[in-house]
């Protein structure tokens, strides 16, 4: 009996601690991202425009929507969470992570709007509105409820002189629940939550000569656990010579828990500070090759207090945190549409706080949280449009990232997808990843593997209508580690994910989209369940 308890309640904290997804910061904190961010902000200079350019052009798109079935959000039932960067309010916590925008929310399938390209003025502004009506089985303790989510979209940019530029890239909307679900999204209502999509942002660009300065606000909101993150920053990239460029960023992040319930409650961390700063020096040589060092100083500030859940309920947490990456890189232009990159370098991560065995439950004792990391990390990337028709692009490495519920998380991963078009009018999509992360130094040893696939085909039927079929299965394990009681906890769980949509342009600027989607779990914890939603949405541009 006792061991059944214990085995409970550890798959109970597995799922309450990390599938709610603690929100956390990433500026700088994983290498990879990190460096991504790093050549986004390079690329904002004409310079060094062309390190940055997508190679797989307009694939990207169809790439990101033979994942959308896939991809957490709020009213899904997916459970292809990344825990490499779980938590992560500044993007979506997909696992396919290339391609990501840091200052744009126009990725991970959200189209971006159409340039009027006839406006020739100094000021130009693009807004859609998009309009979603769902019905969705899981809300209201699965008796099913309607959503009506309206969002604005906008593109603006002002060319204030020919070398200062002003603009906003974001995407600002509500989600109202039938029911009254009592959804956590904000002070304000239960019943409205208030979503700002990831990359949302205010960015101020001035070249002068050798230099290039972007300045940037931007603001992430992420429903369900109400966090609100706001960053400011400001970076530069220095010509040192024709062939050597620096690139400095400094970025403060802070953490709000909107919703006044969280904080305190589960796990510290919820209200914090993390400054960053981040650089990377970049030698371009006269061929198709480059070459530098990247790397990061992390300063982490949580503002919470020590957690007691309730009486007898203490989670062991660190307080304040350093972390630091530093490491070098090579990226290679094979060819204008082959981009190799490679990256490698030793992460160390501290914290202050407890190091002593805590009681954790009043039958469970937890064993002492390790505060110090020093390991390597590498990353690999492969972009490449193999044809006018075929495109493919994979990425793999191995980092450790904050996680604020267990001081930090390490984990390998891979992800592959490829996009063809088979024929006339016709799209063909296979995603597959593999992720193992590692939280054996968290508040109890567990590791978690998930492995999943997603396909997606679409049909142009006629000049107006399309459709698509997807279909994405996952699979996830977690266990414990080390010792007797832990190692008894093995639970798998798998899902299996169909989705089904009509897509209509009344107008070049207006579309229309009918979409079904199921979501069937099966696991030992889970049960089995089932879950769908319908949803009709509408897209104006003006």
């Amino acid at each position: 009996m006792k061991h059944c308890t214990l085995k409970l309640t550890l798959l109970t904290l597995s799922f309450a601690l990390i599938n709610d997804e603690l929100a956390q910061a990433q500026h700088g904190i994983s290498p990879s991202m990190n460096s991504q961010f790093l050549n986004e902000l390079r690329a904002r200079s004409p310079k060094y425009s062309e390190e940055s350019r997508d190679v797989l052009g307009t694939d990207r798109q169809a790439l990101d929507n033979g994942r959308a079935l896939s991809r957490p959000e709020l009213f899904s039932s997916t459970n292809q969470d990344n825990q490499r960067l779980a938590g992560d309010i500044t993007g979506f916590n997909s696992q396919y992570q290339m391609g990501r925008k840091f200052l744009s929310p126009f990725y991970n399938g959200v189209v971006a709007l159409e340039d009027d390209v006839s406006n020739k003025s100094a000021f130009k502004s693009n807004f859609a509105l998009q309009q979603t009506f769902e019905y969705n089985s899981r809300v209201w303790d699965g008796k099913g409820g309607v959503i009506f989510s309206p969002m604005i979209l906008a593109d603006v940019n002002y060319q204030i002189t020919p070398n200062q530029s002003l603009s906003f890239k974001g995407g600002i909307g509500l989600s109202w629940i039938s029911g009254n679900d009592h959804i956590d999204g904000s002070y304000f209502s239960d019943e409205f939550l208030l979503n700002v999509l990831p990359g949302t942002s205010l960015v101020y660009d001035l070249e002068l000569d050798a230099l290039h300065v972007t300045a940037y606000q931007r603001v992430s909101v992420k429903q369900f656990v109400g966090m609100l993150q706001h960053d400011s920053g400001i970076a530069g990239t220095l010509a040192l010579t024709e062939q050597l460029s620096w690139t400095m960023n400094y970025n403060f992040s802070k953490t709000y828990d909107i919703d006044g319930n969280y904080g305190g409650r589960y796990a510290r961390g919820f209200n914090a500070d993390i400054h960053t700063v981040s650089s990377m020096l970049a030698f371009q040589s006269k061929g198709s090759w480059s070459a530098g060092l990247e790397g990061s100083l992390n300063w982490y500030r949580p503002e919470d207090d020590p957690t007691d859940l309730s009486p007898g309920y203490i989670i062991p947490q660190a307080e304040d945190g350093f972390l630091a990456s530093a490491g070098a890189f090579v990226q290679i232009m094979v060819n204008k549409d082959t981009r190799l990159r490679v990256a490698a370098g030793y992460q160390h991560q501290s914290f202050d706080g407890p190091s002593q065995a805590i009681n954790f439950l009043p039958f469970l004792y937890a064993p002492p949280t390790s505060p110090d990391i020093n390991q390597p990390y590498y990353s690999v990337s492969l972009s490449q449009k193999i044809s006018e028709s075929l495109s493919h692009e994979l990425s793999l490495g191995y980092e450790t990232n904050l996680q604020r519920a267990f001081n930090n998380v390490s984990a390998h991963f891979m992800n592959y997808g490829i996009t063809s078009q088979v024929w006339k009018g016709g799209q063909l999509t296979g995603s597959a990843y593999y992720e193992y992360a590692d939280y054996a130094e968290a508040v109890y040893p567990l590791d978690m593997t998930s492995y999943g696939l997603d396909l997606h085909f679409s049909q142009q039927l006629t000049d107006k209508l399309s459709a698509s079929a997807a279909y994405s299965y996952s699979h996830g394990r977690f266990k414990g580690l080390s010792t007797d009681d832990y190692a008894a906890l093995n639970e798998q769980y798998s899902q299996n994910m169909a989705g089904l949509s009509l897509a209509y342009a009344i107008s070049t600027k207006t579309q229309a989209q009918l979409s079904w989607q199921g979501f069937y779990n099966g696991g030992a914890f889970q049960g089995t369940t089932d879950h769908h939603r319908v949803s009709l949405s509408l897209r104006v541009q003006f």
